[in-house]
């Protein structure tokens, strides 16, 4: 009897120690891995989009000697990036809300290391711009994945000091990359994709893996709302795509004109443009407060500047230092404007966030390139003064869209709608502690509380979700 029940006991200790064991198993996972904050993941996939951008710069001259081709030649491979980016962000735009966001900026992670992987081991020129094209696209979708990240994942009330957060990943990949992209280019181009850009897009992928699976945020049905493009979004895109020509402009040839002008050495000019892009953070900090009220006001005075001081930038070059200085002051006019055009997203419904992100993306990319033609234009039929105001007026034209809405709201003195670009942004969809569901009228017309009828988990994207049926309380 006392053996049976030995037996008996044993048997049972092993069962209740393979339950302890399986339940852990089941935990585990949950419990170990650490999830990376959104303002965070936002942060890293930007920061890994614009180290992307800059490898490329300081190796031409070696890609040129390795391949037996000019410098301008492989100066191209940037331009076949910037048109894949643009074509990767015009794609968030159409089909970004049935991919989902975590899906892309695990997409556009993978393929920054995929890519540069790929250059670093690229054969031949053809080669080498394939993995281009692919780290092109990567810029695209980390850029509009990320901005959409800020404004989609943390609560309405932290948007806009998440978005500015986030925002401040590209200045710092300049600030801390581009040392280290200088010191490996030292051993050899290949070296340089082996390093910043793989290494950024491996932690954005352990970042964005640490995330929870997209939950829908809106039905199927409402989801083609993010391919209805009204005046306000349109003339948003407009002033973004002339303001990143003007900017974009500037960060191509402000290199030349300190060398050409001041005879200084590239390595002394670098340090100086690095040192300068510092300026991009206090202006960061400043602008955040005025995000969710002033959007609009910020980017006519913020682009109007930017366009003052880019035409003194071109016109007068007292000396190397003060030249640098008045680059430097662009850079914190110019980069807070960049911020303040991003919160266009606070004041769209969650459901077309993303598309407008990858607007934004698109714009960024196209204008890049716009601003380079137009600047390199600009240049061989004049002088460096030619192109301060070249730039300068694509920055002044860049306002226009936001005057024009500003003028005709002051004219009609009537209630900027809810919704509207530079008003604040719409009343979030959310349970008061009764559970009722608040829709917002316009003022003088009280408020509706909508009761919701049940209560359901949330549903994974893909996955038709009946809208619960409402009845009006008050």
């Amino acid at each position: 009897m006392i053996a049976l029940l030995s037996h008996a006991l044993a048997g049972a200790r092993q069962a209740e120690l393979r339950r302890v064991a399986a339940a852990r198993r089941d935990a585990g996972p949950a419990r170990t891995r650490r999830r990376v904050s959104a303002p965070n993941v936002a942060f890293l996939c930007l920061f890994a989009a614009q180290a992307g951008v800059l490898t490329l710069g300081p190796i031409l001259p070696g890609v040129a000697r390795e391949f037996g081709i000019s410098t301008a030649a492989a100066g191209q491979l940037r331009t076949l990036a910037g048109l894949s980016g643009g074509i990767a962000a015009l794609a968030v735009v159409l089909v970004g809300a049935r991919v989902g966001l975590r899906r892309l900026l695990l997409a556009g992670n993978g393929l920054l290391a995929l890519g540069s992987a790929a250059s670093a081991a690229a054969p031949t020129l053809i080669a080498l711009a394939t993995a281009q094209v692919m780290v092109g696209a990567a810029v695209g979708l980390l850029i509009a994945g990320g901005l959409a990240a800020a404004a989609t994942w943390v609560p309405a009330g932290r948007q806009a000091k998440a978005l500015a957060r986030a925002s401040l990943g590209q200045p710092a990949s300049w600030v801390a990359a581009m040392p280290l992209i200088g010191l490996t280019a030292d051993l050899g181009w290949r070296y340089t994709w082996l390093g910043v850009p793989l290494a950024a897009g491996l932690a954005g992928l352990a970042a964005v893996h640490s995330r929870p699976a997209d939950q829908c945020a809106v039905t199927p049905a409402q989801r083609g709302g993010s391919l209805r493009w009204d005046a306000k979004l349109v003339g948003w895109a407009l002033g973004e795509l002339l303001s990143y020509a003007g900017w974009g402009g500037v960060l191509v040839y402000a290199g030349a004109l300190l060398i050409e002008s001041y005879h200084a050495a590239p390595g002394t000019v670098g340090l100086l443009l690095g040192a300068a892009a510092i300026a991009a953070f206090p202006g960061n900090f400043l602008v955040r407060r005025w995000l969710s009220g002033s959007a609009r006001e910020l980017l006519i005075v913020l682009g109007l500047s930017a366009a003052a001081i880019t035409a003194v930038f071109g016109i007068v070059r007292p000396g190397l230092l003060l030249s640098t200085g008045i680059f430097t002051l662009l850079v914190l006019v110019a980069t807070t404007r960049t911020v303040a055009g991003s919160a266009f997203a606070l004041y769209v419904g969650p459901e077309r966030r993303l598309a407008v992100m990858g607007a934004r993306a698109s714009t960024a990319q196209l204008g890049y390139l716009l601003g380079g033609a137009a600047g390199g234009t600009a240049l061989a039929a004049g002088s460096y003064p030619a192109l301060g105001l070249t730039l300068a007026a694509l920055f002044a034209l860049g306002t226009t869209p936001h005057i024009r809405t500003l003028l005709a709201q002051l004219a009609s003195q009537r209630h900027t709608e809810p919704g509207g670009f530079g008003s604040r942004p719409p009343a979030q969809h959310g349970e008061d502690a009764l559970g009722l569901m608040r829709v917002t009228r316009p003022a003088g017309q009280g408020e509706t509380r909508l009761r919701v009828s049940g209560t359901r988990a949330p549903q994974r994207c893909g996955h038709r979700t009946p809208i619960p049926a409402v009845r009006r309380t008050s």
